[in-house]
């Protein structure tokens, strides 16, 4: 025997009712009377109905799905996110569909070009390379797009305040009377949040009086699978230890943590830590990494009201850009500099 699965011509010949009717039903759209609704309802259940969702799309132009685009889910953070936004888009009935880049801009051209081949709704980078073809498509194609935790001026946005959050780095280091305090970062950050990260480092520490030495400085690959595990600890062998380093992301900070604990220096005895991002993990107790949180449940519910205001057409015409300010998590990775 042949299955043939149930169409809505017989939930409407099971229910006695029309076939707009059903559809009424099935959108939520409509008047219909409550008892009509039940009898609708009773006839899905009974023949196990499932819209066809890719007959509605067609008849609307679009899904109810929501294109995801993150550059590496190896990052704790960003898993995070993605996970936050999965949720919140969840409850407002529309599902997504992730894709990684890795964070190479050929692979961000081709993962884009496989979401609007599914006909997505909307777009929600949380990574961009900066290519302007790639946005001028994305705008002349009229597809609905957020920037989340990057930025883009020609797109809605939600990220937090990057030089609010090296302030409050620089400020509690210097308070514990840190006085040589380095930077690292990875290639693989995104670049726009690298290069505002860096900057509002440097300006956060002349506010404080402190001077900025680009030798202190150091653009490496040293995240968790890095192809140069040990390069922190030989930059700073190179150099000699500072008395604090401030961290472009948790990963970063983690990795640098365990390098240098390896190598038998101390965390903070020796060098305190702060991270940026406020991944779970970062709070774990074995690893009490101090940090700058970003509002992640801020981040997930702003991004899919901005994406979701352009996909119904609610949005005004303008680009909305929106700051979240950050926050200092003090934990175990950092201590007053010894005398």
């Amino acid at each position: 025997m042949s299955y043939r699965r149930p169409t809505i011509v017989d939930v409407a010949s099971l229910s006695g009712v029309s076939k707009a009717t059903v559809s009424n039903v099935v959108r939520g759209k409509g008047s219909v009377s409550p008892a009509t609704r039940s009898r609708v309802l009773t006839a899905i259940e009974t023949l196990g109905y499932r819209p066809n969702a890719s007959a509605r799309s067609l008849v609307r132009q679009r899904t109810d799905v929501l294109g995801l685009v993150a550059g590496n889910l190896g990052n704790a953070f960003e898993a995070e996110l993605v996970e936050r936004i999965e949720q919140v888009a969840s409850e407002r009935r529309f599902t997504t569909l992730v894709c990684t880049t890795s964070r190479n801009p050929e692979d961000e051209t081709s993962k884009v070009a496989t979401l609007l081949e599914q006909r997505v709704a909307g777009i929600a980078m949380l990574q961009f390379s900066g290519d302007r073809h790639l946005m001028a498509q994305l705008v002349t194609e009229h597809v609905p797009v957020v920037m989340v935790s990057c930025w883009d001026d020609y797109a809605d946005c939600v990220a937090v305040d990057d030089a609010a959050g090296l302030e409050l780095a620089v400020g509690h280091l210097a308070r514990l009377g840190h006085r040589r305090i380095a930077y690292v970062t990875d290639e693989r950050v995104e670049s726009t949040t690298r290069r505002i990260r860096l900057e509002g480092f440097q300006r956060a520490l002349l506010r404080h009086g402190l001077e900025f030495h680009p030798d202190w400085v150091m653009h490496g690959n040293g995240g968790p699978g890095g192809d140069q595990p040990g390069n922190f600890v030989d930059f700073f062998e190179r150099r000699g230890l500072p008395d604090a380093v401030v961290a472009t992301n948790d990963n970063i900070a983690i990795t640098l943590i365990e390098q240098l604990e390896s190598q038998g220096w101390r965390v903070p005895d020796d060098v305190s830590i702060v991270g940026f991002d406020g991944s779970r993990v970062a709070g774990l107790h074995r690893i009490g990494l101090t940090t700058i949180a970003q509002p992640v449940e801020q981040l997930a519910q702003f991004s899919v009201e901005l994406l979701l205001d352009r996909v119904v057409g609610e949005s005004r015409r303008e680009r909305r850009h929106v700051r979240l300010e950050p926050k200092l998590m003090v934990r175990t990775s950092t201590s007053a500099r010894a005398k």
